[in-house]
């Protein structure tokens, strides 16, 4: 009887068990899907994988997914604007990089309008005057900038997230590294210490050994943003395949994982992947998507963030 008796007292100490999408503090999680993809320039003479014949491939590749957050890289105007129109739940943010307007390749970030309030933006380019648009850097064989936003979230903590996304040069090691750099001391200006996503094609190993991957994903606390691989989240099953993400319309994975999913402390991955859709033959890329997913705790309903799913508009914003 004294022995029941202590179970149930010990019972009564131990916290409740949890149950999926449910955190041990017992506030329910939202799964938060980030992806970047690097989707190829438009007018690439890329024969039967020209943009014409995979721009639906695209499409469905990002839809597979289900993103709240999407970033592409070497997206050109007239892709952007069709891919505005395929994802008009989505709002679109970025810039052509030769001139800070339409022309040249654009890292834009979607986000969906009925969960994100966008509260500011901006791009710098990743040369010794970042703010002069097509500006080119060190010994970088194109101009290379970054996009970035600032986001309300009105459903989940934390409630106000930065996202940038960028595309290192494919030609300069010392333009990779010195990008990396003042990529990772301009996220700490305007981000600070608040949460923070990473994304884009860093044309880059993901090893310590790379100068990119060593300052972003390893030494980002040396500037106050510490950063870590989403990739660390991926199944046993996704990290024993090949894990490079440029194969040249192949499906023969080469150069290692250079597309990244960097994400700071306030946002731990609980799944990762690569995303290897086809159709008939036919890859939407010369590079594989990336993907991942955030478990988030939900904050309760505020004022103002109730939305109309189509517009984003809501009684307040």
């Amino acid at each position: 009887m004294r022995i029941a008796r202590l179970l149930f007292a010990l019972a009564l100490l131990l916290p409740p068990a949890t149950s999926a999408g449910v955190a041990a503090s017992g506030s329910e999680t939202l799964p938060t899907t980030v992806m970047t993809f690097n989707i190829r320039y438009g007018t690439a003479d890329d024969g039967p994988d020209s943009w014409e014949h995979r721009r639906y491939l695209v499409r469905l590749a990002i839809r597979e997914r289900q993103p709240a957050i999407f970033a592409v890289q070497e997206c050109l105007w007239e892709q952007g604007v069709e891919l505005e129109r395929a994802f008009s739940e989505y709002r679109i943010t970025g810039v052509g990089r030769d001139d800070g307007a339409r022309a040249g390749e654009m890292c834009l970030i979607f986000t969906r309008r009925d969960r994100y309030r966008l509260l500011d933006q901006g791009n710098f380019w990743l040369s010794g005057t970042p703010q002069t648009p097509g500006s080119r850097g060190w010994d970088a064989a194109c101009p290379r900038l970054a996009t970035w936003v600032k986001l309300y979230d009105r459903l989940c903590d934390p409630d106000t997230l930065f996202v940038f996304n960028t595309h290192l040069d494919h030609a300069g090691a010392q333009a990779r590294e010195q990008g990396a750099l003042l990529l990772r001391r301009r996220m700490a200006e305007i981000a600070g210490d608040r949460a923070v996503l990473l994304t884009g094609d860093f044309n880059a190993p993901a090893d310590p050994g790379s100068p990119p991957y060593r300052i972003l994903a390893l030494e980002g606390w040396r500037d106050g943003v510490a950063l870590h691989d989403a990739w660390h989240a991926a199944a046993p099953a996704e990290r024993a395949q090949p894990d490079g993400t440029f194969h040249g319309f192949t499906g023969v994975p080469g150069r290692g994982r250079i597309d990244w999913i960097l994400a700071g402390p306030a946002l731990p991955a609980a799944e990762a992947g690569i995303s290897r859709f086809r159709q008939d033959g036919r890859w939407p890329s010369d590079h594989f998507p990336v993907w991942a997913v955030f478990r988030l705790p939900r904050h309760p309903p505020r004022p103002g963030d109730e939305v109309d799913a189509a517009t984003g508009a809501s009684p307040r914003y």
